[in-house]
């Protein structure tokens, strides 16, 4: 079976022979009815999980086809990327709308991590309550899921 996309995905859902025999399918299973010590720490991803996935009858009782695997962590990767982005692009662009809250920010930032500092550290962030006050409130008015449910 070829790549589907020639994409890097598709690269290494091809690397797991879907079409059986010694591929990732085959040693997921021995790796785990030997029970050996050595295999006792193997994490479950979420492609192994595609790969053992068997469609319900109604749908034919088949596994996964490569194209339906490579679509599947497409969609999960970028779905996750994406609503990051956007966030931060609304969150950006208030900064941008509103110069006073841009230097009530910059301001912040300049007195926890002081002028020469190049990058702002994870343990900074704590000290920053103007920081955490504004992305809470991009999320608030800018929020990645809607979260409304019809009403009947």
């Amino acid at each position: 079976m070829g790549s589907s996309s020639g994409s890097p995905l598709g690269e290494v859902v091809e690397g797991f022979k879907l079409g059986g025999g010694e591929g990732r399918r085959g040693k997921f299973r021995a790796d785990n009815i030997d029970g050996d010590k050595d295999h006792a720490e193997h994490v479950v991803s979420y492609v192994d999980t595609l790969l053992n996935l068997e469609l319900p009858p109604k749908d034919g009782k088949r596994k996964l086809t490569e194209a339906e695997i490579v679509s599947l962590c497409s969609e999960f990767l970028i779905s996750g990327t994406d609503t990051t982005s956007t966030t931060l692009q609304w969150i950006m662009a208030n900064i941008v709308k509103y110069p006073e809250v841009q230097e009530t920010l910059y301001s912040e930032i300049r007195a926890v991590v002081g002028i020469e500092a190049a990058t702002v550290e994870e343990q900074d962030l704590q000290r920053m309550p103007y920081l955490k006050a504004m992305v809470l409130e991009g999320l608030r008015r800018h929020p990645p899921v809607h979260f409304v449910l019809p009403h009947s």
